[in-house]
């Protein structure tokens, strides 16, 4: 099993001409980012950081995150990207867990990087336009691979060796460090590309964090596959638009809300999208329509779904059922295993509901300093998930929710994510979010929080009930309606924050 940082410098060998990476004005080849990943590796063995050292950095997605990446693999250190949407304490205490070496800063975040470097007292702070921080290369050199007298031998890394420090979204409480390895983030890409219909020479859109472990999967597979990566620095809806017809995107990944904005956007109707073959969605349910309405362009979109514990893919939807399995969270990726469990883990049958488990190479090795955790979150070598779901009779899954979501009423159990499918098909309904309230009667009852479509009244209880009489058994029916007028929290994956809608009993 080879290192990431054998992956760069095997493509390189076979492909050092061939287009990688576009970044902005930026566009390098294979040979060029080989060569830019080595003079990083260079640069941190210069000032000590080495095997097993934490380099944090802080950057919305740039072409200097992928080099750093494969400069910190070639190096044995341990990259934790860090999500520049949280706040000050945020980032403070997920570096004082991780303890780096070195913290690198985009130029627009440098002011926070040292304010936080002094605060958990890190050593060394680098920003990408400033050495020792290498820039890309100039002219398209090709890398001199006999000089060291072997061909991707990469011999102080192992592919047991951690690579990636990423900190879990927090969705249910404080985020941990899942630690990735080399070997599993080559297998997450393995699995990807085995699976979906991926072509040797696509041009595949990153829009998705670097900071998330499915942004740097992708960050991995690129490589792997031989593959263009286009890299925009931020989700700008046109402007996506516009960078999808002239690179002539292939396929990419991203969040429901972000392609909901791609598609109201006023340009969308118009815009070439002929280079895309297919589109992957994930970090929340995706609501029907949105599936049907890109359908509508020729466009397949595929629900997929996965944790940071599984470096991305678990499940997604094939091209074939794009439509026809709608709400669907779809089939096991080609080298991942799934099950649906009951008590003392046994396995069920289709059509029962219970907690999510996944097998695979690609599973994360553990939580960083957390061997408690660590511990509970494996059944032997599977991940429990710790969401809820079923699988049809065609293997297909269905998400039902997360253990902590669950509802239970005068006995019976309820699962938020049904509820919430069927109020976002209300047309006046923006967005909806299900949580238990308690109530004296039945223990709790389920609770819809609504943010109103544009332009509409938000819907009244006896609207609610009118609207879902049919479409769920009555005890689902939401007995409560609390309206927000701003949108549903949620986290940088878009996955819904049920946690604090619940704190914000009313």
């Amino acid at each position: 099993m080879p290192t990431v940082g054998a992956l760069l410098e095997r493509r390189a060998l076979l492909d050092r001409n061939a287009l990688a990476l576009i970044g902005g004005s930026l566009r390098l080849n294979f040979g060029q980012l080989q060569a830019w990943a080595e003079a990083v590796a260079n640069a941190l063995a210069t000032v000590g950081v080495g095997k097993g050292d934490r380099v944090a950095v802080l950057s919305p997605n740039s072409a200097e995150g992928v080099a750093l990446y494969y400069g910190a693999a070639r190096s044995g250190a341990i990259l934790c990207n860090l999500n520049v949407r949280l706040a000050e304490n945020e980032l403070a205490a997920i570096l004082a867990d991780a303890e780096p070496a070195l913290l690198v800063a985009h130029p627009d975040l440098s002011d926070l990087a040292h304010t936080l470097a002094k605060r958990v007292r890190i050593g060394r702070v680098w920003r990408f336009d400033a050495a020792p921080m290498p820039r890309p290369p100039e002219r398209p050199d090709i890398p001199n691979f006999a000089a060291a007298g072997t061909v991707c031998g990469q011999s102080p890394v192992a592919a047991a060796d951690p690579l990636l420090l990423v900190y879990t979204s927090g969705t249910t409480g404080r985020p941990k460090g899942a630690v990735m390895t080399h070997a599993g983030m080559v297998w997450a890409s393995a699995t990807m590309a085995h699976t979906l219909d991926y072509r040797y020479r696509d041009i595949g859109l990153i829009p998705a964090p670097l900071f998330h472990v499915g942004g740097m999967s992708f960050a991995t597979f690129f490589v792997h596959a031989g593959t263009t990566a286009v890299l925009p620095p931020a989700w700008q809806p046109e402007a996506i638009l516009d960078l999808i017809a002239a690179e002539r995107v292939n396929h990419f990944f991203a969040v429901a809300a972000m392609l909901r904005g791609l598609l109201d956007a006023p340009g969308f109707a118009q815009a070439d999208l002929s280079s895309l073959r297919w589109i992957m969605a994930g970090g929340a349910p995706v609501p029907t329509d949105l599936i049907r309405s890109f359908g509508q362009r020729g466009i397949p979109l595929l629900q997929t779904y996965g944790a940071t514990e599984t470096a991305g893919p678990a499940t997604a939807v094939d091209l074939a059922h794009a439509e026809a399995k709608a709400g669907s969270a779809g089939l096991p990726f080609f080298h991942t295993d799934l099950r649906i469990v009951g008590e003392a883990d046994r396995a069920l049958p289709a059509g029962a509901v219970g907690e999510i488990q996944v097998r695979a190479p690609h599973l994360f090795a553990g939580y960083w300093r957390n061997p408690a955790e660590t511990a509970a979150a494996f059944a032997c070598d599977w991940y429990r998930t710790g969401d809820f779901g079923r699988l049809d009779r065609e293997g297909y899954l269905w998400i039902e929710g997360r253990r902590g979501d669950l509802i239970v009423s005068g006995g019976e159990n309820i699962f938020p994510t049904e509820i919430e499918a069927v109020l976002e098909a209300h047309p006046a309904i923006a967005e909806a979010a299900v949580v238990g309230r308690p109530d004296p009667a039945w223990g709790e009852v389920p609770a819809a929080i609504i943010v109103a479509a544009p332009g509409s009244v938000a819907p009244g209880p006896a609207e609610l009930e009118r609207f879902c009489t049919g479409r769920l058994a009555r005890y689902k029916i939401p007995k409560l309606v609390e309206e927000l007028e701003v949108p549903l929290p949620r986290n940088a994956a878009g996955k819904l924050l049920r946690l604090l809608l619940r704190k914000q009993q009313q």
